[in-house]
């Protein structure tokens, strides 16, 4: 063992809530490391079960592993947090108290970054599921391994994240992320806490600040698929809050930092869209959390302010003809024709701009969602369309012609949007 005043090499940090029948695995497969140098923190997430008196029993048993007992459940953020800052390894890893490693996961990260001097490693993982049914309903639904082309040497992060991103192969999971501590910490980076999807933000922030970094293709990390998880609970007010939390911090961060480009817009736009698709069917549950309830929380959570942070973003950048785009703000009602594709990145050259529509208009409901980014979508011969309105059509060339005669025939203005 070392002296005290010396560094292990690895901090493990494991939040823990709730998990009695998985824990003693999830311990088990870090305490049989190849690298025994490391420190096991478990942060008691105020776990109703018997995982305190789990937790408590292993650190008695092998002084690597230290415990820190929360008084009230603060969940994964908050913990990851707790940990990073009682962590005294040289590198950090975050574990989820239900899932495992593999045995040479550790000491083969840290072998990396100390031989290439590394902020930190991407790297993949493996799947286990708990039930056959589980395996039928989720073996499609997590994406395992890359399979893009990734350099195989030290890059910057914002090289490595834009290939990520080009090769849609981006995960933000921190379980299958090997940082250096310090790096971390001189960054000032943080899970956001009491809020789902904190990873969304947390590795965003990493990669983006990273001067040194690799991504290997090992499956190092072993995902658990079991009944009531994280990954398999349904949708909720909890997740819809953790999708804003994250797309403000994440929209802050790219200010603070001057940060711009394709590979950055395309992940804080994917959060404006995941919770821009779930607003709707959310915002009158009556059964939301009570900061939904409170005036100030409705209106941080109306689209249009959420709309008003991605134009703050990206510096109101235009893709659209100021021609087109005068005559959008002249119009009393503006309708886009075509809910696909082209018509969604119409939708987001306006929401840069600070303008809305009334709805999303197509030939057919067939195949069509009835909402789209939290706007209506209407079929066209049906669809009420006041005077004075503006219809935008924003479809692949071969259905322009069918959608002007459409247009011709019903008596409405319209305009064509070439992507």
């Amino acid at each position: 063992m070392k002296d005290a005043a010396e560094r292990p090499s690895v901090s493990v940090v494991i939040p823990v809530y709730n998990v009695e029948k998985w824990l003693p695995a999830c311990l088990d497969s870090v305490l049989s490391q190849s690298l025994a140098d490391l420190e096991v923190i478990c942060i008691d997430d105020a776990s109703p079960d018997r995982c305190p008196a789990i937790l408590d029993s292993y650190a008695l048993s092998d002084r690597r592993v230290r415990v820190i007992h929360l008084p009230e459940n603060r969940r994964q953020g908050y913990g990851r947090n707790r940990g990073m800052e009682a962590a005294r390894g040289k590198y950090v890893y975050f574990l989820d108290s239900d899932d495992l490693i593999t045995e040479d996961a550790m000491e083969s990260l840290f072998s990396l970054c100390e031989r290439d001097a590394l902020d930190g490693v991407f790297f993949d993982s493996q799947v286990i599921f708990d039930s056959p049914e589980l395996e039928a309903h989720f073996r499609d639904t997590y994406q395992s391994t890359r399979h893009g082309t990734y350099p195989d040497e030290v890059v910057t992060g914002r090289e490595l994240y834009a290939a990520f991103i080009r090769q849609n192969e981006w995960t933000c999971y921190v379980q299958r992320q090997f940082w250096r501590l310090d790096f971390l910490r001189e960054n000032g980076i943080c899970s956001p806490e009491d809020v789902e999807h904190e990873d969304e933000y947390f590795a965003f922030a990493a990669i983006l600040l990273a001067e040194r970094i690799r991504y290997i293709p090992e499956r190092y990390f072993i995902r658990r698929y079991r009944e009531a998880s994280v990954m398999t609970k349904p949708f909720g007010p909890r997740n819809l809050h953790g999708y804003l939390m994250n797309l403000k911090e994440m929209c802050g961060f790219a200010r603070r930092h001057a940060l711009s480009g394709s590979d950055v817009d395309a992940n804080i736009f994917r959060m404006y869209e995941r919770f821009s698709h779930f607003y709707p069917a959310l915002r009158d549950d009556p059964h939301l959390m009570d900061w939904f309830r409170q005036p100030e929380s409705v209106a941080m959570l109306d689209l249009y302010r959420v709309g008003q942070d991605f134009k703050n973003y990206t510096g109101g950048w235009r893709y659209l003809s100021d021609g087109l785009l005068a005559e959008v703000r002249a119009a009393d009602h503006v309708f886009i024709y075509g809910a696909g594709v082209i018509g969604t990145r119409t939708y987001e050259a306006l929401l840069r701009e600070d303008l809305f529509i009334d709805a999303f208009l197509v030939t057919s409901m067939d195949g069509n969602p009835k909402a789209r980014y939290g706007q209506p979508v209407r079929e066209i011969g049906s669809a009420d369309i006041p005077e004075r309105s503006l219809i935008i059509i924003a479809m692949k060339e071969g259905f322009r012609r069918e959608a002007e005669e459409v247009l011709k025939r019903l008596g409405h203005t319209y305009r064509y949007y070439r992507s």
